[in-house]
């Protein structure tokens, strides 16, 4: 992983973990300060989370 990519994931912290404590609605994105955040997936396979202002994304699995 390039360091940017960690640092990406870093800003990204704080949205993922309320996302995880079930408060999917209302971010804020950390790249652009756009949103709100979407979260078209969330469910026990994975997420998403995109933001319709930059188009930034994030996607992951669930162990």
């Amino acid at each position: 992983m390039h360091e940017s990519q960690s640092d990406e994931y870093a800003l990204l912290q704080d949205v993922l973990d309320e996302i995880l404590s079930g408060r999917t609605e209302g971010h804020e994105c950390p790249f652009c300060g756009g949103g709100p955040l979407q979260v078209p997936e969330f469910d026990e396979g994975g997420i998403r989370v995109e933001c319709p202002s930059c188009g930034k994304f994030f996607e992951g699995k669930f162990r």
